[in-house]
């Protein structure tokens, strides 16, 4: 006899909005078919059940102003090589696409640019980028771009500054998704008076569980789910739980100088920061609380109370985290989410928009 799990799991459309992999396959050492560290590779996806996911190329804003077009392209090129070209997954620019890689049994893989700063400025270079498939960009990482403001750093222009309202305008026109994960609060603001558009958060988390500048607020969240919009919750411990976040920003203090020394001494070598930058992250969580699938869950359930259950979805950023929930270490793992969301109440068609039919519909919405 079959379990409720068993049942919800059957033709379950899992679909993840935010994924960093890509970043870690452009070692030459590193096979997607199987990796004994990190989260995604093909063995995990069949194991967990993972359909489809939009896979970042994400460029460290230590390549800005302009070095960060060269790094976007090996990191598309690398997709190309070591899965596409392989038949291990589908490059997709539709749902129509997306239904064709589904029904020849391949992980359907969506394209986003993580970070403004890849574009350099250049409305000429993001119709490129948009031409070779990419199908939403974040407007900032860590840094404020030259046009629009991070969560991360110190308020520049006001959210958007006139070349910033250019850009996301001809994303709207070119049918290429605004992502605002990363932004300030002005920037989704800005966003929501400059365009008509919906947009997503494609890996963010519920500032009123975790109070922190890189999560939402409550009234971004209704703004976005009244347009139509996307938040696809983020598993990393630190956007989860305040008190780890305030452990590892203990941490971050603790390594500030190592941090600085390796800027003064290589800053001209952005391969090199970019590296020593990954390690000292490694180092930030080292000695922070654990947490399991529940804070995740937490998450889902207040965003879908806020905005409502159709706006929800996942936004792991696997791969682009150095810790994860006890319970919720990989792909393999999405059984464990199913299995919390069922004992949280949630029916089967619930379950089914948290897990991937609500970003199939919100991507659906820029078919051509």
């Amino acid at each position: 006899m079959k379990t409720q799990k068993e049942d919800v799991l059957k033709d379950l459309l899992i679909f993840d909005a935010h994924c960093d992999t890509v970043h870690d396959l452009i070692d030459p050492s590193v096979d997607f078919r199987k990796r004994k560290q990190g989260h995604v590779d093909l063995e995990k996806i069949r194991k967990g059940g993972l359909k489809a996911q939009i896979f970042a190329l994400y460029v460290n804003p230590v390549y800005a102003p302009y070095r960060s077009i060269k790094k976007a392209l090996l990191l598309y090129q690398t997709l190309e090589k070591k899965v596409f070209s392989l038949g291990y997954g589908m490059k997709v620019t539709s749902t129509f696409e997306m239904k064709s890689a589904l029904k020849e049994n391949k992980l359907a893989c969506w394209l986003s640019l993580e970070g403004g700063h890849i574009i350099e400025n250049s409305l000429e270079i993001l119709e490129f980028f948009n031409s070779l498939g990419i199908r939403s960009m974040t407007l900032t990482h860590s840094k404020n771009t030259d046009w629009a403001d991070s969560s991360g750093d110190s308020p520049q222009w006001d959210g958007l500054n006139a070349l910033g309202k250019k850009i996301v305008a001809r994303m709207e026109e070119l049918h290429m998704v605004i992502d605002v994960s990363h932004v300030s609060d002005k920037t989704v603001e800005a966003v929501l008076d400059a365009t008509s558009a919906p947009f997503m958060a494609s890996h963010s988390n519920a500032r009123a569980l975790c109070n922190i500048p890189r999560n939402l607020p409550d009234d971004l969240i209704k703004e976005i789910a009244e347009r139509n919009g996307y938040i696809g919750v983020n598993f990393f411990p630190v956007f989860l739980e305040k008190t780890i976040f305030d452990q590892v920003s203990k941490n971050v203090e603790k390594y500030e100088h190592q941090h600085q020394e390796i800027l003064q001494r290589k800053g001209d070598d952005p391969d090199f920061v970019s590296k020593a930058e990954s390690n000292l992250f490694q180092k930030y969580v080292e000695g922070s609380d654990s947490i399991d699938v529940n804070a995740v869950i937490d998450h889902i359930v207040h965003i879908a109370d806020v905005g409502g259950i159709d706006c929800v979805g996942l936004g792991s950023d696997f791969d682009g985290i150095n810790s994860t929930p006890s319970d919720l270490t990989d792909v393999s793992c999405y059984p464990a989410l199913v299995e919390g969301l069922t004992l949280r109440g949630y029916n089967t068609k619930e379950i089914q928009k948290i897990m991937g039919l609500n970003l199939y519909h919100f991507l659906k919405q820029f078919d051509p």
